[in-house]
C-alpha cells in the first residue's frame, strides 16, 4: 500500500472557550496546505465503533451511538467504483479510535454532518486526510472548502486513490494502455433564459473514442449523465451536454432536479464505462471552470 503523509492538527489555545487548530498536509516533508478550524470547549468526544461507508461512521458518545457523516467530502458509495477501498481507508484511519466530533450542521435527513478529528499527540483531521489519499472528493459550501479543494487538486494531479489510471479495471483488448485524452473543456453559464448551461467535452486524443456508457457525475449529489450507446467522438472534436430537463431540447441533455451550483461551486467528474476517472473539473459559482 502506498504511504500517505498524515494531516496534522496542531492545537493552539485561542481563548477561554475555544481551541484553534492548524491543519497541514505534508508529502515527502513539504508543506502543501494549511487550515484553521475552531474546536469549542464543549465539543463531543467518542469512540468510532463502526464504518457505514467511505464518508460515514458510527461514534459511541457515552452510551449513545451516533451516525456521523463527514463534512465537506463525498466518498464513492454503494456499487460505485472504489467504494470498498474508500470504506477501508476510513476504517483504517478511525476504527476504535477516540475522536472529536466538531460542528453542528445536519443533512437533509437530519443526520449530523461533522468534522472528525482523531484525538492524540498529533491529531488528524479525518475529512481532509481522506481527500488527500484520493478516497473522497472535496465539496464546496463549507468553511474549509478552499483548503479541501486545494488538497483534492494535489491528490488528483498525483493520481492517488480513485484518481489513479484504471483503478476500476482495464479497457478492452486493443485499446491503448493509457487513458484516452478526453477533457472537460468548459462549463458554460446560461447564455440567455432559454439557453441552458452546458458542459463541453473535447477529445484531445489522436484517434476516435467510443464514449457510449461513459458518464459525467456531479460530485456534490447523486446526479449523473451517461452518454448513449454508440456515441463516437472524433479526434479533436467537441461534444456539448446541456444541463436541462427541457423535453424539446434536441441535443444531449443532463436532466437533474439538483441545483449543482447552490453550494458556491461543484466538481464535475468524467468516468469511462468501467468507472475510471478520465477527468474532473472544479467549477466555481457563476458557471466558470477554474481547472
Amino acid at each position: 500500500m502506498r504511504g500517505f503523509a498524515a494531516i496534522a492538527v496542531v492545537a493552539v489555545i485561542a481563548s477561554a472557550c475555544s481551541t484553534t487548530t492548524e491543519t497541514s498536509t505534508t508529502e515527502e516533508g513539504q508543506s502543501t496546505s494549511s487550515t484553521d478550524i475552531t474546536i469549542p470547549d464543549d465539543t463531543e468526544h467518542g469512540i468510532v465503533s463502526g464504518v457505514v461507508d467511505g464518508d460515514t461512521v458510527q461514534v459511541m458518545i457515552g452510551d449513545e451511538p451516533k451516525t456521523v457523516h463527514l463534512a465537506g467530502i463525498r466518498a464513492p458509495q454503494g456499487d460505485e467504483c472504489y467504494a470498498p477501498a474508500a470504506s477501508l481507508a476510513l476504517a483504517e484511519l478511525t476504527a476504535g479510535r477516540s475522536v472529536a466530533v466538531v460542528g453542528d450542521a445536519t443533512d437533509a435527513a437530519g443526520e449530523p454532518v461533522r468534522y472528525l478529528i482523531l484525538d492524540g499527540d498529533v491529531p488528524v483531521l479525518v475529512n481532509v486526510e481522506l481527500v488527500d489519499r484520493g478516497a473522497a472528493t472535496a465539496l464546496h459550501g463549507h468553511e474549509l472548502a478552499g483548503d479541501f479543494v486545494r488538497v483534492n487538486d494535489q491528490a488528483f494531479a498525483s493520481g492517488r486513490g480513485m484518481w489513479g489510471t484504471f483503478v476500476c479495471g482495464h479497457p478492452p483488448a486493443g485499446v491503448a494502455p493509457d487513458r484516452p485524452q478526453l477533457r472537460i473543456a468548459a462549463v458554460n453559464a446560461p447564455a440567455t433564459a432559454s439557453a441552458p448551461a452546458s458542459i463541453d467535452v473535447v477529445n484531445a486524443s489522436y484517434t476516435e473514442v467510443a464514449v457510449g456508457g461513459w458518464a459525467m457525475r456531479d460530485a456534490a449529489n447523486d446526479s449523473s449523465f451517461t452518454f448513449p450507446g454508440g456515441t463516437l467522438l472524433a479526434a479533436g472534436d467537441v461534444i456539448s451536454v446541456a444541463l436541462t430537463c427541457d423535453t424539446d431540447h434536441t441535443g444531449l441533455a443532463w436532466c437533474t432536479d439538483e441545483d449543482m451550483w447552490s453550494a458556491g461551486g461543484n466538481t464535475v467528474i468524467m468516468q469511462d464505462e468501467l468507472g475510471n476517472v478520465v477527468d474532473r473539473r472544479v467549477v466555481e459559482i457563476g458557471g466558470t471552470s477554474d481547472q
